[in-house]
């Protein structure tokens, strides 16, 4: 893209933004619908009437999604402000096959009548990827981000069920990436590469440089769970790990546990198991780090470091991996506590 297009698309999507945040805090104060007398509250700017037609589209997509939101996780909802990148409909955007070297035109409304900004681009392995699926479909429309210079197509794929297989139990750890409930072990750098996010400047290349690496290092690491054979994957549903004055957790602790992304980790399971069509069920993960896989007793003596030790049977095993194995014997239609009792056959999946 040249910098004169670079330009009009940058002016494009801050009339956008200034437009889709007056209809947020519009619709947030007055309820509306999507039609003419709601979209007509808008007065000013240089947005064309499909470009104002999108913005109050989605301003009410945010507005609905925000407030279910807030009412499922039993807190207050606050008025969503758009920043970033902007969904861009049929009506302002479309995908068309290009020409000569290049194999696709996005093609988005300017701020001038009947003046287009075509910005034609080459394919690439991860969109020829989505596209090789059966059933595979290239839709119009596209979100955009102008400060970044990218844009994100979408791909509509036919409903699959979940393919039946093994089950595995896994614990995102800090010392080890991921440990499952087969004994195996991926990741076991991530820790110096936290240590290096920490240690760079706030607000440096270095840094971002830093945060770049460990993130293709989480996807290259989950990237290795077996998931041609899973069928379902078992994890913790980790929250506020870095947060609160619990014992234990003081500046010493939430400084050195600031690099530590767990959720880069259960966003990329998420993402991985439905491309493999593995049902992914994230579990309470109380006392799975406490609690003996073989007999089931719980204290917090039977964990020292990276070793568990059974304080009423004696079983010795991997902390870790304990852990995992009560992820993979968790019920969750019974208790948001109950887990049975492993075993040590139990610890190899059939």
């Amino acid at each position: 893209m040249t910098d004169a297009k670079h330009r009009r698309l940058f002016a494009v999507m801050r009339e956008v933004r200034s437009c889709l945040n007056w209809f947020c805090k519009d619709l947030w104060k007055t309820p509306g619908s999507l039609d003419a007398v709601t979209l007509n509250r808008f007065e000013g700017g240089g947005l064309s009437y499909r470009h104002r037609q999108n913005c109050l589209k989605v301003a009410l997509e945010a507005i609905v999604a925000t407030k279910r939101s807030a009412r499922e996780l039993g807190k207050a909802a606050s008025c969503p402000n758009i920043h970033g990148a902007i969904q861009l409909s049929t009506l302002v955007c479309s995908v068309e096959s290009g020409k000569g070297s290049f194999d696709y035109v996005l093609k988005v409304s300017s701020l001038v009548s009947g003046e287009r900004i075509v910005i034609p681009f080459k394919s690439h392995l991860r969109l020829n990827h989505w596209l090789a699926k059966p059933g595979a479909e290239l839709l119009q429309g596209a979100t955009v981000d102008a400060e970044r210079k990218l844009a994100w197509l979408w791909i509509r794929l036919p409903d699959e069920e979940p393919k039946v297989g093994d089950v595995l139990g896994v614990d995102i750890g800090v010392n080890k990436l991921i440990s499952d409930s087969n004994e195996n072990h991926y990741g076991t750098e991530i820790r110096a590469l936290c240590q290096k996010v920490r240690r760079k400047k706030p607000g440096s290349k270095a840094k971002l440089r830093a945060r770049r690496e460990r993130r293709d290092y989480i996807c290259r690491v989950v990237k290795e769970l077996p998931w041609k054979t899973l069928g379902n994957l078992k994890a913790e549903d980790l929250k506020n790990m870095k947060r609160g004055k619990q014992k234990g957790r003081g500046k010493n602790f939430r400084r050195a546990m600031a690099p530590w992304t767990y959720c880069e980790v259960l966003a990329r399971l998420t993402c991985l198991a439905q491309e493999n069509r593995v049902r992914l069920e994230l579990v309470n993960p109380k006392n799975t780090s406490r609690r003996c896989a073989k007999c089931g007793h719980v204290a917090k003596a039977n964990r020292v470091g990276e070793m568990f030790t059974c304080q009423q049977c004696s079983h010795t095993a991997d902390a870790d991996t304990n852990a995992a194995i009560n992820i993979l014997h968790y019920h969750s239609e019974n208790s948001q506590d109950n887990m049975e009792p492993g075993s040590l056959a139990a610890m190899k999946i059939a």
